[in-house]
């Protein structure tokens, strides 16, 4: 028998059913239904792998110096707003963070915390979001540091300018 159709033969549903059963269990019997056997495994590359090839940029410590004074502002756009006070500070780095959620009007945007240095500037060492701390990356934190001391712009050009009244009156300090 060469297929399922070859007799010539008139039969009914039924029959040709069971010549459809009868052939497919004499294919498994034959090993004519095994599938296929799986590909030959791909050579290894030779190429270093994405992650070996790009370090993972480094990001900034926010404890790094012990005793170190914290100041949480209400966005980016604000930090980097040369001479504007934070909303609060304070030399506990978590009551900060978690104290940010409460600056309702900005709630949407994220929150930067900066570490004073010994210069008397502001350098970013984390964002605040839904009461914890994120890492931002060292280079991040230069650009932010940069933009307001004046030396470079941020690129947010699609940002309507702050006005006096966005900022706050009084710092906070917890």
């Amino acid at each position: 028998m060469t297929g399922f159709w070859d007799s010539g033969e008139k039969s009914t549903a039924s029959e040709r059913r069971l010549q459809r059963m009868e052939e497919a269990r004499r294919r498994v019997e034959a090993g004519e239904n095994t599938s296929p056997p799986p590909p030959p495994a791909p050579a290894r590359s030779t190429r270093p792998t994405r992650s070996a090839r790009t370090a993972k940029a480094s990001t900034v410590d926010p404890l790094a110096v012990t005793g170190a004074q914290f100041a949480v502002w209400r966005s980016v756009q604000h930090f980097c707003s040369t001479d504007s006070t934070p909303d609060a500070r304070g030399a506990n780095l978590d009551l900060l963070v978690a104290w940010s959620d409460s600056i309702q009007p900005f709630r949407l945007r994220q929150r930067i915390v900066a570490r004073l240095d010994n210069e008397g500037a502001w350098l970013p060492v984390c964002y605040a979001k839904d009461g914890a701390r994120e890492p931002i990356t060292q280079a991040q934190a230069e650009r932010y540091r940069e933009a307001r001391i004046g030396e470079t712009t941020l690129s947010g050009g699609a940002q309507k300018p702050l006005k006096d009244t966005d900022h706050p009156d009084e710092t906070l300090t917890l």
